[in-house]
Order: C-alpha cells, then structure tokens, then sequence
C-alpha cells in the first residue's frame, strides 16, 4: 500500500514539479526500512557477546560469537546483522570467531539515514577491533560496501559475495522504476548524487569496477530466481574479479539463500580450504 501510494504520488509530482520530486526521492534514497527480525534472529542475538560502538555520532550494535581468526558478517540495504546468521554455528564450529553489526540506521543500530561510505567506514572500525580479520561475508548492499572498504584496507583474505548488485546505475534504476520516477525526476536525483559524491560516484561505488582492483579470492553466489537483483550482476561481478569463482544456485531467490544448508557448507568449505579453488 505504501509503494503505491508513494508511485501516485511520484507520478502527480514529477509531472509538475520534478526537481521537488527528486528532492523527496533522495531523502529515500538514503533512509532504509527497520524490520521486525524472526524468532530465529532473535534467539541467536540472545547468544552473542554484545559490544557496541559508536561511530560517526550513532551507536552502531555489534555482535559476536566464538573465538579464534574473525569472519565478519555484513548484511544489505534495510537489513540487519542476523539475516547470515545461520552462518554462524558452522563458523564457529570450525574454529572462528563471527562478527556481525547492524550498519548505521539498520537494525538496533541510532540513526535514520545512511551512505555507502558510512557503512564502509564502520566496516573498516570494526575490522580495528576484531583483528585479525580472515575472511568478510557479504549480502546484496553489502557487498559494494565491504569493496569499498577494501579499497582503503587490504583487510580480510577472503570475500563470500552473497546476491551482489553490479552497478550503482543498476541500483538507482530500480529504485526509480519501484517508485514509478518520470524521467526528468531521474536525472535530477543523478545529479543531486553527483553533487554530493562527486562526478566519479557512478564507478567509485560499482562493484563490477571495484572488484577489478580487488585481489583477494572470492566466491561469488547468486539465485537464478532473484527478483531484487538478476543474478547476471552477480556473474558480471565474478566475471571482473580476478580470483573470484561463481556459483549459481536455483530456487532460494534473494535472502533464503544465505539459509541454505549447501551453501552454507560451500562457503565453510571455502573459508577453511587453503588453497583459493572450491571443489
């Protein structure tokens, strides 16, 4: 009921007053949704080591599990930290220490809104503290984020990419189609992102770019059935990465994939085998 109400509301502004609109579709741009997690969420966050920090003005809710080398878990847009939990008993059990947070304005964590490079900043604070750092497992949003991070600190040595969008551009079309932007709208919200980040924003925050430069080995995984994001951006992705390997999955769609009992025993697999192939 909301999206249609805000896609009306898109359609009558953007017609008269697109520059209006577009100020309206940035402030949501940047704002994720809060979701009430399911028991299973909730009951793992019982279990953890509770440390939060502050970063940046907000405190930022951080949770841990385990001892031993750090994998640290990064959740997407309008996500939270539990969403990969069912990762983390088969981590533990194989000898890790998992790290998990709510990004700034996600979860249990203050603020309202939020940027890619506040997420990637407080990625970097907490690879400070829970060092050494093994290995960094990302989802949708996510992954971007964690790139960009890398791009400043060589910080994990291996990446697990869980349903990665390829490009910004990609991302802003979905949004603009979601909401039903008129043309003129779109370009006037690309132009207020440009002038907030710069001309470079449209490569600085691509993953397919970023994983150009990024040498570390990965496994890149990706839904045939995803409807947030075609699992051809993740491919694209792999396909740029230097050392990354692609695995496709069927049926699992966009989240059920991170609960996946296969998957989840590939990505243990891949953590723990010294060598940088998946067999």
């Amino acid at each position: 009921m909301a999206v249609v109400a805000l896609r009306l509301l898109f359609r009558l502004s953007g017609a008269v007053a697109p520059a209006l609109a577009a100020r309206f579709a940035s402030y949501l741009w940047f704002r994720p949704q809060r979701h009430r997690p399911p028991a299973r969420e909730q009951a793992l966050l019982e279990r953890a080591q509770y440390a939060p920090m502050h970063h940046a003005g907000k405190r930022v809710a951080v949770y841990h599990w385990g001892k031993g080398p750090t994998v640290m878990l990064v959740h997407g847009w309008s996500g939270r930290g539990a969403q990969l939990g069912e990762l983390v008993g088969p981590l533990v059990a194989a000898g890790y220490r998992v790290v998990a947070f709510d990004a700034p304005a996600h979860g249990r964590s203050d603020g309202r809104d939020t940027t890619l490079p506040e997420i990637s900043e407080a990625i970097l604070r907490l690879v400070s503290d829970f060092s050494p750092a093994h290995a960094v497992i990302a989802h949708s949003f996510g992954v971007p984020c964690v790139l960009f991070a890398l791009q400043q600190q060589g910080f994990a040595r291996r990446v697990v990419a869980f349903s990665t969008p390829a490009t910004l551009e990609g991302l802003v079309e979905k949004f603009s189609g979601t909401l039903a932007l008129s043309p003129r709208t779109v370009q006037s919200l690309r132009d207020m992102l440009v002038r907030r980040f710069g001309e470079d924003i449209w490569t600085r925050f691509s993953a397919q770019n970023m994983a150009q430069r990024t040498g570390l080995p990965a496994l890149v995984i990706h839904d045939r059935d995803d409807r947030d994001i075609p699992w051809q951006e993740g491919e694209a992705v792999a396909s740029a990465w230097p050392q990354a390997r692609f695995l496709r999955t069927e049926g699992l769609g966009h989240r059920r994939i991170l609960r996946d009992p296969e998957v989840i025993d590939r990505v243990v697999r891949f953590l723990v085998d010294s060598g940088s192939d998946v067999k």
